[in-house]
């Protein structure tokens, strides 16, 4: 592992503390419509393949608010972001740049 990635890592990582304290004191800040999810990856610069494998996975899961069948669903933008940040994790680990 170089410099840059474990550079890449920690603000990764701060990023979801950050936004697990979000969902802790405003909880509707941390959730973004399944309709809205794709702005808000690019905004936020992540893959969108990337989000689509670890959905397809079940790693990240959207949520549905209402109790009615065309309530909308939702994720959570820190669960977002803690499961990609976890998959770099796992794709390091995997090439064997841990040791």
């Amino acid at each position: 592992m170089d410099i840059q990635e474990l550079n890449t890592v920690i603000a990764d990582f701060v990023q979801v503390g950050y936004m697990q304290a979000v969902k802790a004191y405003e909880p509707p800040q941390d959730f973004v419509r399944v309709s809205e999810v794709k702005q808000w990856l690019k905004m936020m610069r992540i893959d969108i393949k990337r989000f689509n494998r670890l959905v397809s996975e079940g790693v990240i899961r959207a949520t549905r608010k209402g109790t009615g069948r065309n309530s909308p669903l939702y994720y959570s933008k820190a669960e977002i972001k803690q499961a990609l940040s976890m998959a770099n994790i796992a794709g390091i680990v995997a090439r064997g740049t841990i040791k």
